[in-house]
């Protein structure tokens, strides 16, 4: 019996360490598999083998999110960053910032929300969360409070 050679993607997230699996089997997350294939084609095939290593590596690298590879992370994560290219040019930053959040917890609070799609609400979150801890005039506040004097 021979085996397929690895597609693109394949061999693209080996070099992250990460291994996709088929949906019907279930991930081990010590291992770093995820069934989020269709989501990293779709995010490769519209910004680029770049844009997606950058994704992943700001998920893998960080020391509690690094098993943090659901697709609704990936795609919610991937968004922020096509709105705010600013951020990616402070890598370290970002980097830093994400290992203050703990992705898992935000995704199982966004799972808490459905009816709503989880990826949209994950996407504000992170957004919310990135915003303050990346952006000087960001201040801390409720989420309807009003700007400190």
């Amino acid at each position: 019996m021979t085996s397929r050679p690895k597609g693109k993607l394949d061999a693209l997230l080996d070099g992250l360490g990460i291994r996709l699996i088929p949906v019907k089997r279930r991930r081990s997350e010590a291992d770093a598999e995820s069934h989020a294939r269709g989501m990293c084609h779709s995010i490769r095939n519209a910004y680029g083998d770049g844009h997606l290593i950058m994704v992943l590596r700001l998920i893998r690298q960080s020391g509690r999110n690094k098993t943090a590879l659901w697709s609704e992370t990936i795609g919610a994560l991937s968004d922020v960053l096509i709105q705010r290219p600013e951020w990616q040019e402070r890598a370290s930053d970002l980097f830093d910032a994400l290992d203050t959040i703990d992705l898992n917890k935000m995704r199982r609070e966004a799972v808490l929300r459905r009816p709503w799609p989880v990826r949209a609400t994950l996407r504000s979150y992170l957004f919310l969360a990135l915003q303050s801890r990346l952006e000087a005039e960001a201040y801390d506040r409720d989420l309807f409070g009003e700007h400190p004097a």
